[in-house]
């Protein structure tokens, strides 16, 4: 008992020396938008702080965010929630689609209100914590690392808003599950930092593939690459 009280007093005694480090960082986003599948790629930002538990080990809690902005139309939103949620499949046939929502929903939209242009905004908040290992170069300031954590995703389709559309259009005869906003996620990293010799400054540039888990999550892995600053010795 005494040997591991010992362990974790010098365990906290050597983090308290290295002391914590906090930044940004700035980067790219590389996924799928949920429900739609499109394209959600574009620049994300976030930033993080990193607590040193021993020699080679870090403790980083970061936050990331993303946003796209697209176009969409009724039938395309219909047509991929119908497939996801019901595994019924149009291939892009609007008179096919037409005939379902009449037949099953008793609601008989225009053409019109199927194909008119709504602006969809997807948002990807990104919470995570993430255990890195230095890889060990002499007495070099560049330092290699790996790690990998888990976290949260917070993700939000605008296109749900076309739910109230339909219950609206439908008389609310519809019952339709608006997409789920929350998932936990899993991720791995690999990267370097540089920090010159008694500098409260150090730079690092890293890959992060990242998936956030559910059947509503999204199709594929989450790529990101970023590079950001950190202040701590």
């Amino acid at each position: 008992m005494r040997s591991r009280f010992y362990g974790v007093l010098l365990l906290c005694a050597a983090a308290a020396f290295a002391g914590p480090r906090f930044g940004g960082r700035l980067g790219w986003y590389q996924g799928e938008q949920p429900r739609m599948g499109d394209d959600a790629s574009n620049l994300a930002f976030g930033g993080q702080f990193v607590f040193p538990i021993m020699g080679m080990v870090d403790l980083e809690f970061s936050a990331g965010y993303t946003s796209q902005e697209d176009d969409i139309t009724l039938e395309n939103y219909l047509m991929n929630y119908l497939e996801e949620e019901e595994g019924i499949e149009f291939g892009g046939d609007v008179d096919s689609l037409m005939g379902y929502v009449e037949d099953e929903w008793g609601w008989s939209p225009s053409t019109d209100t199927l194909t008119q242009t709504y602006t969809n905004k997807f948002h990807d908040l990104d919470l995570g914590a993430t255990l890195k290992v230095n890889l060990p170069l002499g007495g070099m300031p560049f330092k290699p690392y790996i790690g990998g954590g888990g976290g949260a995703h917070f993700i939000v389709s605008e296109a749900d808003a076309l739910i109230q559309l339909v219950n609206a259009q439908a008389g609310n005869s519809v019952d339709i599950d608006p997409y789920d906003h929350v998932h936990p996620g899993i991720h791995g990293v690999v990267g370097a930092t540089f920090q010159p010799p008694m500098s409260p400054i150090s730079v690092f540039a890293e890959y992060k593939l990242a998936r956030a888990l559910g059947d509503e999550a999204g199709a594929g892995g989450i790529n990101s690459f970023a590079a950001g600053v950190n202040l701590g010795f």
